[in-house]
């Protein structure tokens, strides 16, 4: 089910909500079987995958998400942009940033957005990590990053939505401090940012 705007405005507040996440858990569904048709493997990484992680623990605490956020290998991307465009996966690459429109049509906000395993920015001390060990369940029927490799990608994205997701995932208790010493050594300081703004405004939080 694609997004079509003449739907979602002919729909009252809650369930115009619906129907646009709806569509956006749809997107990912769609995707998965695409991309497992053309035997290319990928994770869900982004809002999805922490809201995942956080539903297996406390529903209570999920944070709702506006897209489609994957992991690929560059060598996969270029398999790809072939393979995926017979199901209607588009690909495109507006200012550097690649993504698969959702149909030929498709909008940039309303496409999957890739990730690039290994993906560096000049201003990043690490690149992106790999996801060879993934997770689902029947919940989320898409493959997501595991939990480190997911805590890493948003403590190098950095921004302040990632450290909320990071927030989320800490208060039902899916990592703590003792994670510091698995993490790259560069992002360990951003951990520990990370952590004592959910210890300052998460911790004994109502909300």
């Amino acid at each position: 089910m694609r997004f079509d705007p003449a739907v979602w405005k002919s729909l009252p507040g809650g369930e115009a909500f619906d129907y646009y996440m709806s569509t956006v858990f749809d997107r990912a569904r769609r995707f998965r079987e695409a991309c497992d048709a053309e035997g290319i493997p990928f994770n869900v990484c982004g809002g999805m995958a922490v809201m995942a992680w956080v539903a297996s623990v406390n529903p209570e605490y999920i944070r709702n998400t506006k897209d489609v956020d994957v992991i690929m290998r560059p060598a996969d991307l270029e398999r790809a942009r072939v393979a995926l465009a017979k199901h209607e996966f588009i690909f495109a690459d507006p200012s550097g940033i690649p993504m698969f429109l959702d149909g030929a049509d498709g909008s940039p906000k309303f496409a999957v957005h890739v990730i690039l395993v290994g993906e560096r920015r000049p201003i990043e001390p690490v690149g992106v990590p790999d996801f060879s060990e993934g997770t689902e369940d029947p919940e989320y029927p898409w493959p997501r990053l595991a939990l480190l490799p997911l805590i890493t990608s948003k403590l190098i994205a950095g921004r302040p939505h990632d450290i909320a997701h990071l927030c989320d995932m800490a208060r039902v208790g899916l990592f703590d401090r003792s994670w510091r010493d698995r993490l790259p050594e560069p992002l360990r300081e951003r951990f520990d940012r990370a952590m004592d703004d959910y210890d300052r405004y998460y911790r004994d939080s109502a909300h």
